[in-house]
C-alpha cells in the first residue's frame, strides 16, 4: 500500500512539472513576446503606505479580491502601453502567522507578475493615459520627466508609476518591487513565482491566474 501511494505521488509530481514547463514554453514563445518586467506586489499598507484597517486587510485574504486587483492593473498597463502588451500573473501566500490570542492564521497573498516589453513608441508618442505619469515622483522624490536615464529605464519608472496607481498597491516602497530580467534569466524567475505549485494538482488554480494572464490555446 505504501509503495502504491508512493507511487501515486510521484506520477502527480511529474504531471505538475509538465504542466508547469508548458506553461513556460507558453510564455517563452508567446506571439506577442516573453516576459522583460517582473514584479511582486505586496498588499500590507493602504494607498497612502500606512496601517491598514483590519477590514480592509482582511480583505488580503481573499483569492477573488487579489484576482480583482490583477483584472485592474491589467487594465491600467494596457491602456497605458498598448493593448497588445501580454502580462501573466501567480500568486503566493505569505507564511503562517500567531495572533495575540495565540491563534495560528493563513498568511494574506502577494502576486508575481511578469509584463512583455514596452515599444519604444508608446513612449516617444504617449497616449493621453501615459502623459500624468511622466510627471509622477520616482522613489528619490524626483518627477521622472526629470530623471537622466536611458529609454530602457524611463520605462520601467513609467511602468512602476503606471502599477503603483492601483488601490492595493500605492505608494509605500515596499508595496511593489520591479525589474526587468535578461531573457536568460527568465525561466528561472518564472519558475520561482510558481513555487508553491509543487504537491498537488488542486494548487494550480490558486498560484495561476488564469483568467487574468496571457495563456492561450495553441
Amino acid at each position: 500500500m505504501q509503495m502504491s501511494y508512493t507511487k501515486l505521488l510521484s506520477q502527480e509530481q511529474k504531471h505538475i512539472d509538465r504542466i508547469k514547463t508548458l506553461l513556460w514554453k507558453q510564455t517563452e514563445n508567446h506571439p506577442l513576446g516573453m516576459p522583460y518586467y517582473y514584479g511582486v506586489l505586496y498588499y500590507g499598507k493602504s494607498f497612502s503606505g500606512d496601517v491598514l484597517s483590519s477590514e480592509l486587510y482582511n480583505r488580503r485574504w481573499r483569492l477573488s479580491e487579489v484576482r480583482k486587483t490583477h483584472r485592474f492593473i491589467n487594465g491600467l498597463i494596457r491602456k497605458t502601453f498598448g493593448e497588445d502588451i501580454p502580462i501573466w500573473w501567480s500568486i503566493e501566500r505569505h507564511s503562517e502567522r500567531v495572533d495575540d490570542e495565540g491563534n495560528t492564521k493563513e498568511g494574506s497573498f502577494h502576486s508575481n507578475l511578469y509584463v512583455g516589453a514596452i515599444s519604444d513608441d508608446a513612449v516617444e508618442e504617449p497616449p493621453p493615459y501615459l502623459m500624468p505619469l511622466f510627471y509622477k515622483e520616482d522613489e528619490c522624490g524626483i518627477p521622472i520627466n526629470q530623471r537622466p536615464v536611458d529609454m530602457e529605464n524611463l520605462k520601467l519608472l513609467l511602468l512602476n508609476a503606471c502599477i503603483r496607481q492601483a488601490k492595493w498597491v500605492g505608494k509605500h516602497p515596499n508595496a511593489l518591487q520591479l525589474s526587468m530580467v535578461p531573457p536568460e534569466e527568465m525561466e528561472r524567475t518564472f519558475f520561482y513565482g510558481l513555487k508553491e505549485f509543487n504537491s498537488s494538482l488542486e494548487q494550480m488554480d490558486e498560484v495561476v491566474d488564469f483568467g487574468n494572464s496571457s495563456y492561450y490555446k495553441p
